[in-house]
């Protein structure tokens, strides 16, 4: 059977570019280049939070009911962290594309979060909050200080972090400041129990610098299930 073996090998060749292809389709429906936000302007407005977290020493705590940032402590002060742990006046908080929810290792509220199964990405087609299924956070480590990165050298820390969304911004080409976005929905509970659908939209500013966190989201108020609710 050898005079078969450059054929076989042909197919071989075949089934890897398709396997290949498939794979990079599959990439382009699940995530988004930076590329295409690269130089969006976003103004914040209700239902559009658009927040500098570029520092890499601090946590930014965000309210969905003031619709904004409340506080920040620094990520390295225990003390500091152990106060905003004991808050239930937040519901997540940010550190550069880390994200906390007020739950578990972050949080004394009833805080947590869930990625929304959908075969194709679409923020309006999450009607309902799912009444179960929603993960607490746990401990997990930042990077807390770049000062000697150029020796190799990378300072990390302890923390609380929410994980289905640890992947929404992922760093593609360093060299080039590259990121990718996941293409999903992911829906919160808040400290106090209440929902909130989220869609983690780009990780730049307009002139493509990172550590600007855009994020479109609806609140429901009212403590039901419900949101379906048209932003203005």
């Amino acid at each position: 059977m050898k005079h078969l073996s450059p054929i076989l090998k042909g197919l071989k060749r075949a089934a890897l570019v398709v396997a290949v292809l498939t794979g990079m389709a599959a990439c382009r429906i699940d995530r988004l280049w930076d590329k295409d936000f690269m130089f969006e302007t976003v103004e914040p407005q209700d239902g559009m939070f658009v927040y500098d977290c570029s520092s890499y020493t601090e946590w930014h705590f965000f309210s969905f009911a003031e619709g904004g940032v409340i506080g920040k402590c620094d990520a390295g002060d225990d003390a500091a962290c152990d106060t905003w742990r004991k808050r239930t006046d937040w519901d997540l908080a940010f550190h550069r594309q880390n994200v906390k929810t007020n739950s578990g290792a972050s949080g004394a509220g009833q805080g947590g979060i869930l990625k929304y199964g959908q075969a194709v990405f679409d923020f309006d087609a999450v009607t309902e909050a799912p009444e179960e299924g929603y993960m607490t956070d746990t401990p997990d480590s930042i990077v807390y200080d770049m000062s000697r990165m150029t020796v190799g050298d990378i300072g990390y820390i302890r923390t609380g972090l929410a994980q289905p969304v640890k992947d929404w911004a992922t760093l593609t080409d360093m060299m080039n400041s590259v990121w990718t976005y996941l293409q999903a929905v992911f829906v919160v509970r808040t400290a106090d129990g209440k929902y909130a659908r989220i869609y983690l939209r780009n990780f730049k500013n307009d002139i493509g610098v990172s550590g600007t966190i855009t994020m479109q989201y609806v609140y429901q108020a009212d403590g039901t299930i419900n949101l379906d609710i048209k932003q203005n």
